[in-house]
């Protein structure tokens, strides 16, 4: 696992020196599982631009009620995203998330878990001068353990997020 981290970070490090852009913003996502309510995602990234080939870290909050609210999640997703551009506007997208969660049982102790999920997905951006308008839809695979409680084996956590932003360029 610390491999993977050490990996990720000289990617990113080797992107920022050979960057010919760098954005830094907030981001919102309406996010769904199949099996939870739907939620507000808000996150800060930062997106390296190396020509047609850009790299996103982003950090986000979530809380998901499964079951009526009997079992409550808070997840904090930090995702690495790769972008490759298709049109001058359009990307296809695909990434890993490192998903620490939070897990409270109505009733019993919590539970937290730091798993690695999947995403994949296509977006466009808008340039506007020093400002870049974001828009991604994604698909994530994440695979949330709830242990504690009996009935769980059909709750499904993985999601879809329809996510826009605001990034500033730093140059």
């Amino acid at each position: 696992m610390k491999k993977l981290y050490s990996i990720i970070i000289l990617i990113i490090i080797a992107g920022t020196i050979n960057a010919q852009s760098i954005a830094i913003g907030a981001q919102g996502a309406y996010v769904k599982s199949q099996d939870a309510d739907a939620v507000i995602m808000p996150s800060a990234a930062v997106r390296i631009g190396l020509g047609g080939l850009k790299v996103e870290g982003s950090i986000g909050y979530k809380a998901d009620k499964y079951m009526g609210g009997a079992i409550k999640t808070i997840t904090y997703p930090i995702m690495f995203t790769g972008f490759l551009g298709l049109l001058p506007f359009i990307h296809l997208e695909a990434g890993i998330g490192w998903y620490n969660t939070k897990v409270e049982y109505s009733g019993f102790a919590s539970e937290t878990y730091s798993e690695i999920g999947y995403h994949a997905g296509a977006g466009a951006e808008i340039p506007l001068g020093n400002v870049i308008l974001t828009g991604d839809i994604r698909y994530v695979i994440e695979k949330t353990k709830f242990n504690r409680a009996k009935t769980t084996s059909d709750i499904k956590s993985d999601f879809y997020m329809v996510v826009v932003g605001l990034m500033f360029k730093l140059y």
